[in-house]
């Protein structure tokens, strides 16, 4: 890794840590009376810098570190001022809609983020010459970055929308499923991906394959979260085709990568860290399991319907998956320090994600038999108050860890 690059990474886990201080307040305000701010602001604060300041951060720097093998210094500047700028928008995100939810600032700030998306696209297509030809890592990147840029049309008609005042709630709400869905399965998944196959490069040459499947099965699959809206019979047909293809290209893709990983396993890192991925292996497994069983309409439009079960599905794809995959990629790769801080502030992490998807998963249920479970608020409250004290654990061990940088450089690779 060049010099001063994983400084952006430790900015990820603090980022992690102001989330889940917002995910606490906002527990806190159901649960209990607190007057200050409007809930529905902190929502979209809260939302925008998950994605944008923890999760997107976190790939923009796992691409760039990928680019820092192969790119001269001069060149390789650029790529440090847009991690730079994505910051400061996810910040002026943050503070924004905070303060006054969806005005001038914040939708200005929201822009200059895709606007950062779009630049960092091109700018990686005009360096991927400098790239070896085979590298089995670029295609995932490519198709990583260029969803990206795909899912800025959800915002850009939401803001349609809202400029025109046309109130159409199926465009709404397709606008927002487009939106989640191309970053949940289209950016976060294939840059994911990426940063696995860039780790265990050289030992993946039947992943191709595995990339086609799921290139072809990503656009489709999104009219999984319109089937509520009654489509065409054809068009049912595909989704569901691609839906059942993608299940089975996942479970080829994890048999392949779990017997690589046993292969070439090492002792560089403590086993403790792979039930971290493990756990992140099962909940996007649960994932694509779940979209299959959505191709029944019956329990598409059953499940649309509520509300604390979508908050289940979003929240194990971006805790259960992405996080804790991230969190396990950065102490295996020494950018966190595998002491015993971290370990402790890890599995703790890992146990409130189990928690907060056991009692989501409940309340989902309570609310199909119309019943409401006592204290329920109440125990998720206790549950984001733990996911704080980890990220918390994780921010302190993250700069234990940038103490020590001089003895042991990280090695994101």
């Amino acid at each position: 890794m060049k010099s001063g690059l994983h400084k952006w990474f430790y900015w990820g886990i603090v980022n992690l840590a102001i989330v889940a201080l917002y995910g606490a307040v906002m527990r806190y305000k159901i649960a209990f009376h607190f007057p200050f701010f409007e809930q529905k602001n902190l929502l979209h604060a809260h939302s925008h810098f998950a994605f944008n300041g923890w999760t997107s951060h976190i790939l923009y720097c796992g691409l760039t570190a990928f680019l820092a093998r192969h790119i001269a210094a001069a060149p390789f500047k650029k790529y440090k001022i847009l991690l730079g700028l994505n910051l400061i928008c996810s910040f002026g995100m943050l503070f924004s809609f905070t303060i006054q939810g969806y005005k001038a600032t914040s939708i200005t700030f929201s822009t200059l983020s895709i606007a950062l998306a779009v630049t960092y696209a091109l700018f990686f297509f005009k360096d991927q010459k400098h790239l070896p030809i085979n590298d089995a890592v670029k295609p995932w990147w490519k198709a990583a970055l260029l969803l990206n840029v795909l899912s800025s049309a959800g915002p850009f008609a939401l803001a349609y929308l809202m400029i025109t005042h046309i109130p159409d709630q199926q465009i709404y709400l397709g606008s927002i499923y487009f939106y989640l869905h191309f970053q949940y399965s289209g950016w976060f998944f294939f840059g994911s991906v990426a940063m696995i196959v860039s780790h265990l490069n050289g030992h993946l040459p039947t992943f191709k394959k595995h990339f086609t499947l799921f290139a072809i099965t990503v656009i489709p699959t999104f009219f999984l979260s319109l089937l509520w809206t009654r489509l065409p019979p054809w068009l049912y047909f595909v989704t569901a085709a691609a839906t059942i293809l993608q299940l089975a290209a996942w479970i080829s893709l994890l048999v392949k990568a779990a017997s690589i990983a046993r292969k070439i396993r090492t002792t560089a890192a403590p086993s403790w860290i792979n039930w971290f991925f493990y756990a992140a292996g099962l909940a996007l497994t649960l994932k694509f399991v779940l979209q299959a069983i959505s191709v029944i309409p019956s329990v598409s439009q059953l499940v649309f319907g509520f509300r604390p079960i979508i908050i289940a599905y979003l929240h194990l794809v971006l805790l259960g998956v992405y996080s804790l995959f991230f969190i396990g990629l950065l102490i295996s790769r020494k950018i966190i320090r595998p002491t015993s801080t971290a370990k402790v502030a890890a599995f703790s992490f890992l146990s409130g994600v189990l928690l907060n998807e056991l009692l989501l998963g409940l309340q989902g249920l309570a609310a199909f038999a119309y019943r409401p479970i006592p204290f329920i608020n109440e125990m998720l409250f206790g549950a984001a108050l733990l996911l704080l004290a980890s990220a918390m654990g994780l921010v302190i061990a993250q700069f234990n860890c940038k103490k020590n940088t001089k003895r042991s450089r990280p090695t994101i690779r």
